[in-house]
């Protein structure tokens, strides 16, 4: 017996040996930006492709100063064209809309996809591609000819640019030396990878995806040595942008698609608001006008805030009236429809009495009809389309709307309910 509990022990301890000796490097591809190995299918917060126009409803473009730097959306290569003029300073960016939501304890993953050095470039050009805005970001830039990546950071109040250029990239400077053998042509398309860890302080990767193999070129190290975050927040826009200088060359940058995928899902936290007419009655009075019954924008401190839109409510007190209710983004409204903040949320709230609203984009729209007594109506509100801010901070306005079908003299009461974070 006891020869056969010393074997017993002898196996345990080889195997417990080997066991340990078993380690998985996820230092690369195969691990998140976590370390943790990318098993689990990642929750897509956005993606785009250009198959049929430069998609307005998600992106906003904009000659930001200066001239000579315009865009052209062409459908045989499903991809937007920026191009500037010889000798002319400028700045001309596209920028989604939206900022994604980083869930602290994610691997937040992006990709995007163009040729940074399509023509062009040198003398005061400077081209880039990634995920940032004025303030803060991470984002590949070919400056001036060399090719860098790039951490901007508002931590101080002042936009600061950490720059690497590619010949000093910690992990493989793509020059043909690096641990991949390969070397990089920028005037090629490219899939363009960062993957972060935020929490105020984590790691964030850059890399190129080649032949389905990511590569990444260099990281940044950023916890147990900064005494602050690497960057104000983590909620930023995709960009593409171009500037120039009146001694630049004509250049070209090529934007082609972009997907943000939160790896290991994202779970349906924050808080549940609301904001309705409360005790006031939103008089529509006319046959076929649209009225603007509650709207919500975004406070211009908070853009960066993730807002989902849940469901809207509406009734009718009269009775006997037919209505029409729809959801629009970024109406014209006319009137008095006077925004103010709301408490402990990310947004500001509008309701009016007399306005009216034309144009904008219709999210959600639906029918109902009140009886002798009143009525009410409400609808599920899904849509790929959040609120957000163009180009200049300029903010999205949802409205809820009502337009009175065959019927006059309409009392309407409205609520809106979302969820959001910070």
């Amino acid at each position: 017996m006891a020869k056969i509990l010393q074997t017993q022990a002898i196996v345990a301890d080889t195997f417990r040996t080997q066991f340990d000796s078993v380690k998985i490097n996820t230092n690369n591809s195969s691990g998140d930006a976590f370390g943790r190995l990318r098993v689990s299918e990642p929750t897509v917060l956005f993606d785009s492709k250009q198959l049929f126009d430069n998609e307005p409803l998600f992106w906003d473009e904009e000659l930001e100063s200066g001239a000579g730097i315009s865009s052209a959306h062409s459908v045989d290569t499903a991809s937007t064209t920026l191009t500037s003029t010889l000798n002319t300073a400028g700045v001309f960016t596209r920028q989604t809309f939206m900022r994604f939501n980083y869930q602290p304890g994610k691997s937040q993953l992006i990709l995007m996809t163009g040729i940074l050095r399509e023509s062009g470039g040198g003398t005061g050009v400077k081209r880039s591609i990634g995920y940032f805005d004025d303030n803060n970001g991470l984002f590949f830039s070919d400056i001036e000819g060399v090719v860098n990546i790039v951490r901007r950071t508002n931590v101080t109040g002042t936009p600061a640019d950490n720059a690497v250029a590619q010949s000093n990239w910690s992990v493989d400077a793509m020059d043909g030396t690096g641990p991949s053998g390969l070397t990089i042509d920028w005037s090629k398309t490219q899939i363009f990878v960062i993957d972060f860890e935020w929490l105020g302080v984590g790691r964030v990767r850059f890399g190129v995806n080649i032949d389905g193999i990511t590569y990444y070129v260099h990281e940044m190290l950023n916890a147990n040595l900064l005494d602050e975050v690497y960057m104000s927040t983590p909620n930023l826009p995709l960009r593409y942008q171009m500037t120039t200088t009146a001694s630049s060359p004509a250049s070209t940058l090529k934007h082609i698609c972009a997907s943000v995928a939160s790896e290991a899902g994202q779970q349906e936290l924050g808080s549940i608001q609301a904001y309705s007419t409360g005790s006031s009655v939103i008089s529509a009075n006319s046959d076929g006008t649209i009225y603007p019954v509650v709207g919500i924008r975004l406070k211009s401190t908070n853009i960066g805030a993730d807002i989902n839109l849940i469901d809207v409510n509406l009734s009718e007190t009269q009775g006997g009236k037919t209505l029409e209710w729809l959801v629009l983004m970024n109406p014209t409204v006319t009137g008095t429809f006077t925004f103010a903040d709301i408490t402990n949320s990310s947004l500001q709230g509008a309701t009016g009495d007399a306005a009216t609203a034309t144009g904008g984009t219709t999210l959600a729209t639906g029918f109902f009809t009140s009886g002798t007594r009143g009525g009410s109506g409400s609808g599920l509100v899904q849509n790929a389309i959040k609120l957000g801010a163009a180009i200049d901070n300029t903010v999205d306005e949802i409205v809820l709307c009502v337009r009175p079908i065959s019927s006059t003299n309409c009392d309407v009461h409205g609520s809106v309910t979302w969820r959001e974070s910070p």
